[in-house]
């Protein structure tokens, strides 16, 4: 495991809206776009919040980047080696749990709080979403479908109201819930998420990220992870 390096701060916190939904024959997920520094007002507005472990794998996350950095590259570096997202979820808890660990030794009186998901296919194709919490150290996993998460949870109740009362989770059509989640986000009213928001759709016929500007401008480019 790579250590050190990670550790350039007490650690960078992200105040996160996170969107997704599960399709028949894929997954989105969205997240805005902040990052902001601990015990500062800075912030960055280019932090992808979704990543692409491979081809037929994805991953989001919120809370300390830190946390999340430390062993990103190993488990990027054991996905490109697998398919299996039973695999890749089982080494993440592993590595995550590790990292944890280690962050709660280094900053005893920091909030450690952080999420992720993997997103990807099983054996048989059939999509998968699965959310993981530092509230039992990534060791649980739940199973999810239509889905949505502020964190903290300041901005949650804003967010499931206006997801309840606009969006139509029946509908199948993407470009529908890139508006919508997209809307949603820019809508929250803290300064700590971005107007801007960035996402990945996941496919069997391929890997789409998806850029959202703060005026709703979309565009959309097909990922290519071996060029």
């Amino acid at each position: 495991m790579i250590v050190g390096p990670y550790f350039y701060s007490e650690g960078n916190f992200i105040m996160t809206a996170l969107i997704g939904k599960k399709f028949e024959n894929g997954v989105f997920i969205m997240a805005d776009k902040r990052i902001t520094y601990r015990g500062t007002e800075n912030f960055s507005d280019d932090e992808k919040k979704v990543i692409a472990l491979n081809q037929n794998v994805i991953f989001a996350f919120a809370g300390v980047k830190n946390i999340i950095d430390i062993c990103m590259e190993e488990l990027k570096i054991f996905s490109l080696g697998t398919n299996s997202i039973e695999e890749i979820e089982a080494q993440s808890q592993r590595l995550f749990r590790n990292s944890l660990e280690m962050f709660q030794k280094l900053y005893p009186e920091q909030d450690y709080a952080t999420v992720y998901l993997l997103a990807g296919f099983t054996a048989d194709g059939i999509p998968r979403v699965t959310y993981f919490s530092s509230d039992d150290a990534f060791q649980k996993s739940h199973p999810l479908d239509f889905f949505y998460k502020t964190f903290p949870n300041t901005e949650m109740m804003y967010l499931r109201n206006y997801l309840i009362n606009e969006v139509d989770a029946t509908r199948t059509d993407l470009n529908y819930f890139i508006i919508q989640f997209s809307s949603a986000i820019r809508q929250i009213n803290n300064e700590k998420v971005s107007k801007t928001a960035y996402s990945i759709f996941l496919t069997q016929n391929g890997l789409f990220e998806i850029d959202i500007d703060e005026d709703g401008i979309i565009k959309i480019v097909q990922m290519n992870l071996d060029s």
